[in-house]
């Protein structure tokens, strides 16, 4: 008798070019190509909506599956009743006041670290949903390096201004003592954004290249392509729509879809048969997080001044830099997909 991941491998080896339509890979390529193709086409319209990938990333996907957090921790260690669940998720909460400490201290520091983090934290992501971390050490952190990098460098390469820009805002908000407060030279940053993409753009082809060698030729060239869509989407495109497209058609997707994917996080007895259906189900146990959660945005919007989609944007930005650090490492608990994706 199979074990759920045998069957999962089983039902799951889907051919590469299958794969590339009903994978892991189809709405993030399509979400990557929509917001290059903007980027390119039409700029301005980049620029103007440059927040409503972060807005629509409050409902689908992206505010979601962290929000999911609460219940993916009580099934990770079994607990049933509330206040067990709560003491279980102090350790969670802790890390969120001591970022928010950190936030307002230095937020400048801050703001530097989280995106370091995110640089992992995305990577590790995609490198979990296309199945790389099977291949190797050297392949994986190559990926991830190389996928965090060619996205956050780029735009900061580019365009240093307008990607620091939600985080000038935060800072003005929120710093307890602006007079002592540190913020980085956009310049130094610009440069050190160019060594960053080089790097990352190395990263990239060595992790491909060790996938080739291990005879996954097809697969180390999607990942090129991959890589190709979104250092385009991060050249072309307005930083923080680059960035909100990313998160809510790739991060937020891949993240939501291996949580869809993981019985024990849908509780074995309940969990729908069809992956859409599954889809559904963790949007709907993000809903014990998501109520405080929009209670939260409410005071961070009106730190940030008059409310409008930029606004509910960087708000949505603030919480995720108090947010990351403890999701990043919950994320790291989750034991490995054992349903197939059924679409």
């Amino acid at each position: 008798m199979l074990s759920g991941c045998e069957s999962l491998e089983r039902a799951g080896a889907l051919n590469s070019a299958r794969a590339l339509w009903s994978g892991p890979r189809a709405l993030p390529w399509a979400m990557l190509m929509i917001g290059g193709s903007i980027g390119i086409i039409a700029p301005a319209v980049a620029k103007q909506f440059s927040a409503w990938p972060f807005v629509l990333a409050l409902l689908i996907f992206g505010m979601p599956h962290g929000a999911a957090d609460w219940v993916v921790q009580a099934r990770l260690t079994g607990e049933k009743l509330f206040t067990r669940q709560l003491v279980g998720f102090a350790e969670y909460f802790g890390l969120m006041l001591a970022c928010t400490l950190f936030l307002v201290w230095q937020p400048g520091v801050f703001a530097l670290l989280f995106l370091g983090l995110t640089i992992f934290h995305f990577g590790m992501t995609d490198a979990t949903a296309l199945r790389i971390d099977a291949d190797g050490a050297f392949a994986r952190w190559s990926f991830v390096l190389g996928r965090g990098l060619l996205l956050l460098a780029t735009v900061f390469a580019t365009s240093p201004e307008a990607a620091w820009a939600p985080f000038a805002q935060i800072s003005d908000a929120f710093a307890w003592k602006r007079e002592t407060m540190w913020m980085p030279d956009l310049m130094h940053l610009q440069k050190l954004s160019w060594l960053g993409i080089i790097a990352g753009a190395g990263f990239a082809i060595a992790g491909a290249i060790a996938r080739w060698r291990r005879g996954r030729r097809c697969k180390a060239g999607l990942e090129l392509i991959e890589h190709t869509l979104v250092a385009m989407l991060a050249v072309f495109a307005d930083p923080l729509f680059a960035v909100g497209m990313f998160f809510l058609g790739v991060h937020a997707y891949r993240h939501t879809r291996r949580l869809a994917c993981t019985r024990l996080v849908l509780e074995p007895s309940s969990a729908p048969a069809g992956f859409v259906r599954r889809l559904v189900r963790v949007h709907g146990i993000s809903l014990p997080l998501m109520v405080p959660t929009v209670l939260c945005l409410i005071p961070i919007c009106w730190l940030l001044g008059p409310f409008s989609a930029h606004t509910l944007a960087v708000a949505c930005i603030v919480f995720y830099m108090i947010t990351t650090l403890p999701h990043h490492l919950l994320g790291l608990r989750l034991p490995r997909p054992d349903l197939a994706p059924i679409i």
